[in-house]
């Protein structure tokens, strides 16, 4: 089963049995107010039998919340893996951005045309070093005969190749997962 599959799965049973719990309490609770005002031991006996409902259920509850806890620990795991993947990619990583954004620069400093999209680049990294890049071009290309023109560092298609999320998602969960109970009839009746 897919991490995106078991993830809603676990959650959904954890707030059915925050429900459950919450109707237990309720109703152990107007036991012990019934025995109070009439003595009668049956509601003592039902506020009995109940704490021990909402003690089992707050068992399924811890239970169901570690496999949870692993299964959420699995998605960052596996989300963070590929965000370390695509930060070292040497074609589209941090390095290689750096890279590209000083090679822009200095094609700028020496007076040079590059593409609009690669000076917004620059601009986006640092909005004082595209600045000072862009008075150093002006001034250079003021003294130049000759100007060259560059094309873009970047790929048009680059920057969408990872999806940490995506890939999480559709990682298989490891481990066993227990079976979650189906929701009867029967259950809805007794919570209420």
């Amino acid at each position: 089963m897919k991490l995106k599959e078991a993830m809603p799965i676990y959650r959904g049973y954890r707030q059915r049995l925050i429900d459950q719990t919450k109707s237990l309490v309720k109703r152990r609770d107007e036991a012990k107010e019934k025995f109070k005002a009439t003595g009668d031991k049956s509601w003592s006996d039902e506020a009995a039998s109940l704490q021990l409902s909402i003690d089992a259920t707050k068992k399924d509850f811890d239970d169901n919340q570690k496999v949870l806890d692993g299964l959420v620990t699995q998605w960052c795991n596996a989300a963070n893996a590929e965000s370390a993947k695509a930060m070292a990619d040497p074609e589209t990583g941090i390095a290689a951005t750096m890279g590209k954004i000083m090679t822009t620069v200095a094609r700028m400093c020496a007076g040079d045309k590059v593409p609009y999209s690669d000076e917004k680049k620059v601009m986006e990294y640092d909005k004082d070093l595209y600045a000072s890049a862009k008075q150093a071009q002006t001034m250079m290309a003021a003294m130049k005969k000759r100007i060259k023109e560059y094309d873009s560092l970047w790929d048009e298609e680059e920057g969408g190749t990872y999806d940490p999320e995506g890939v999480a998602d559709n990682t298989e969960a490891q481990g066993d997962l227990p079976e979650v109970p189906e929701v009867s009839s029967a259950d809805n009746v007794a919570e209420n």
